[in-house]
């Protein structure tokens, strides 16, 4: 069973669009699975940066991975757009979840949904630290708690 929210439970706060290239094709000749994680790293660095954020600071820390999941549903081909949306799933302590659903543009067949547990992250230190208060904000805010 996947852990990977369905299309319905599915709230997007921030939206992009990438175009798959052949570097993303495996020998199936469809996008490979490391690259559909690779594509939620750009939409949710896409996302942070549009919040004047980084990975590497997110108001006084960082973030690291700590899980991810995906729910494949169909292929992606060479030269098609592809709409990544992103959601905020649970916020709580040093973690947040993000949720993504990865669609053909405009409103086209889903090709994947994936979520993935963020941590805030001290990499001086190496170890976890609280979500910081501006970053808390926005993820309360997008949230609507």
């Amino acid at each position: 069973m996947s852990r990977v929210p369905e299309a319905k439970d599915f709230t997007p706060i921030f939206d992009c669009q990438l175009q798959v290239r052949v570097s993303d094709l495996n020998y199936g000749n469809h996008v490979g699975n490391d690259r559909i994680l690779g594509y939620l790293h750009e939409a949710r660095v896409l996302w942070l940066a549009n919040h004047g954020l980084s990975e590497i600071d997110v108001g006084g820390c960082g973030t690291i991975m700590a899980a991810s999941a995906l729910d494949y549903k169909s292929q992606a081909m060479l030269g098609q757009s592809l709409s990544i949306e992103l959601g905020i799933g649970s916020v709580s302590g040093s973690r947040f979840t993000l949720l993504y659903r990865i669609s053909q543009a405009n409103g086209g067949t889903t090709v994947a949904l994936g979520a993935t547990d963020m941590s805030c992250f001290d990499y001086q230190r190496q170890r976890p630290v609280r979500i910081p208060n501006g970053l808390a904000n926005l993820l309360q805010a997008s949230t609507g708690v």
